[in-house]
């Protein structure tokens, strides 16, 4: 007797999910015009394992949140909970001998298990770059706006649309260190969790003038044009010689992104401290009007590459494409076409179609009208057509318009809605 298959052994697992058409072309889509973004940028594009040992990854929250396998070897391995760490070992590996910086992009999907329980995804499809070798604020700038280049070059317009939040990882914990070190470490976690509330109950034992500032400062926030939140953090620096250096750091790449032309999409926020362990200067994330979670997030993490023999800054960015995608504007992509039978007419009909342009599905089998109809609609294809005797018969696959009898280069020209000059 044949057993019943479990349902769960053909299903997707949790966190994951299958990308269907139309929504996996835009993916593609959107990703195919960072990509021109990148390289315009000047950026080199690499690939690397999903699967990286384990000791490759060190950071405890991102080590917790990995997919972990044993190999035939008995070596535990991971599935890439981020790709930082990844372009690290990357450049001290195979790059070391080059020049620096090395400017490197990738559009690769990383995994993570903890977000699963929280009705996120366990697989992210991201883009980002890496800038590796160089320690200018220029640079910092320069990843900033390119990510702003990369939102306003597929249709978002700040501030309306997003806005790129930047912190630094060093300015508050200098201050508490400075002001309050016994207090520094538990504030700077709870203040890496956003958890101001938090912040509030650890500061409420310290001298008045510590509190207010530990308070004060992670509400420090406004648009980076006016230079108001920069005047008032310096307040609170005075005799913190490093806090006073994050404010210059802040400061001089505020300077090369009014040059880039990005300044107008900046918010300054000086409680945003870095999700990651590893961020030791400038850090950012960019959130989109509408949406909970970040699109993009990114910083200056100089200490990393150490852990693998090499002593080199770098700063970069990732943005998640799918969260990306969920906030652009609606596109009007080509409409597809769907040309039903015809033999080798109709291959032949297809062939000049795609030459002039038009997107278009050739069907081998002849359908009746109705069937060709509801097939077109199930692949979102905007029109239908058969070969006739003189050319072709287009119909839109949506309402109730007849069939007209057009030449090929009208069919063209109406699908795409413009005049057809083949070449």
């Amino acid at each position: 007797m044949q057993r019943p298959t479990p349902t769960r052994k053909f299903a997707t697992t949790p966190g994951t999910r299958d990308v269907l058409p139309p929504e996996a072309g835009r993916l593609l889509d959107v990703q195919a015009r960072i990509r021109e973004r990148f390289r315009l940028f000047g950026f080199g594009e690499v690939l690397t394992p999903a699967l990286e040992y384990s000791e490759v990854i060190e950071e405890p929250r991102l080590r917790d949140a990995s997919f972990k396998l044993f190999d035939p070897d008995n070596q535990m391995v991971m599935l890439r909970p981020e790709m930082t760490t990844p372009i690290a070992r990357l450049v001290a590996q195979r790059l070391a001998r080059s020049p620096s910086p090395r400017k490197l992009s990738y559009f690769l999907p990383v995994y993570r298990r903890a977000s699963v329980g929280r009705g996120q995804s366990a697989e992210l499809y991201q883009a980002g770059v890496e800038v590796v070798g160089s320690r200018s604020p220029q640079e910092d700038a320069s990843t900033i706006a390119l990510l702003v280049d990369v939102m306003t070059s597929l249709g978002l317009r700040a501030p309306e649309d997003f806005a790129v939040v930047l912190g630094h990882a060093t300015f508050y914990r200098a201050y508490l260190e400075y002001a309050s070190p016994e207090a520094a470490p538990a504030v700077m976690r709870a203040l890496a969790a956003k958890d101001l509330v938090g912040v509030e109950r650890l500061v409420a034992d310290l001298p008045e003038g510590v509190a207010a500032g530990a308070r004060d400062i992670p509400r420090l926030v406004g648009p980076a044009v006016n230079g108001e939140v920069l005047k008032k953090a310096a307040r609170y620096a005075s005799g913190a010689d490093e806090a006073l250096g994050a404010l210059e750091n802040l400061q001089e790449i505020l300077r090369h992104l009014e040059a880039y032309g990005g300044l107008e999409a900046v918010i300054l926020d000086l409680g945003l401290v870095g999700r990651h362990d590893y961020y030791t200067g400038a850090l950012f994330e960019a959130y989109a009007a509408g949406l909970g979670f970040t699109v993009a997030n990114g910083g200056r993490y100089d200490n990393l590459l150490s852990r693998f023999g090499m002593d080199l800054p770098a700063t970069g960015f990732a943005i998640y494409l799918e969260r990306l995608l969920s906030v652009l504007p609606e596109g009007d992509p080509t409409p597809l076409l769907v040309l039903v039978g015809g033999g080798l007419d109709g291959t032949r009909a297809a062939g000049a179609l795609r030459e002039m342009g038009v997107p278009t599905l050739h069907l081998a089998e002849d359908l009746a009208p109705e069937e060709a109809v509801r097939y077109a609609r199930s692949v979102d294809a905007a029109w239908v057509c058969y070969p006739s005797e003189n050319g072709l018969e287009l119909a839109p696959a949506r309402g109730d318009a007849p069939f007209e009898a057009l030449g090929v280069e009208d069919v063209a020209g109406r699908v795409l809605g413009r005049e057809v000059i083949r070449g």
